[in-house]
């Protein structure tokens, strides 16, 4: 099968990264506090506006793509499927790195190159293989019909409710994403849970 894997919020665990720093931000610069943890957006999480999200991000992303680790289980797993001769597709937004960073920061912005290199090496450096990455929009639509996508993991709330309309979809659970279920979507609560539910998905 082809097999479409985001990163954030399913390969490592940005929801603690960005509470555990979040509050550390809110202290040292006197701006905002923890609102609601099981928030989607950062912003959401604390009473930020979106200057002050901006601010936090610019000063923490590098930060994060480098050294947060991945989420149990992910390196043993992905290899699994590997084996197994399922071809790997990360489709990741993550910001900084899609197509319309240029258009946000200015023509020739260096921003996107440098994050995409600091994936790579991300992934590299966990030894988490795959045959392709895609960086994205936040829309994922056109790459899991040109790759032909079988099954796409993901935990964002609005991905999954726009990909299960073509494909199947495993639901990284998190806080931030219940309510959202139909019969395309899986939910599974950890990467063991992940492969083995893409083995039933096969049979």
């Amino acid at each position: 099968m082809n097999i479409g894997i985001d990163i954030d919020g399913v390969l490592t665990d940005i929801r603690k990264f960005t509470i555990e720093e979040g509050l550390k931000y809110c202290k040292q610069n006197q701006k905002g506090k923890l609102i609601n943890p099981d928030a989607y957006y950062s912003n959401d999480v604390f009473d930020w506006d979106r200057e002050t999200d901006l601010d936090f991000w610019f000063k923490h992303i590098f930060q994060y793509a480098k050294e947060n680790p991945p989420l149990p289980g992910v390196t043993s797993n992905i290899k699994k499927l590997k084996e197994e001769g399922h071809k790997l597709y990360i489709i990741t937004a993550r910001w900084l790195a899609s197509p319309k960073t240029e258009k946000q920061f200015g023509e020739g912005s260096e921003l996107k190159e440098k994050m995409r290199k600091t994936v790579k090496e991300w992934l590299k450096k966990n030894n988490i293989i795959y045959d392709e990455i895609i960086f994205s929009e936040e829309d994922k639509s056109n790459h899991i019909l040109e790759k032909k996508i079988d099954i796409m993991i993901e935990d964002s709330p609005q991905n999954l409710k726009q990909l299960s309309q073509i494909t199947k979809m495993i639901c990284y659970d998190w806080g931030y994403n219940q309510g959202i279920e139909n019969e395309n979507i899986y939910r599974c609560k950890s990467w063991d849970e992940i492969y083995t539910k893409i083995k039933e998905l096969g049979e």
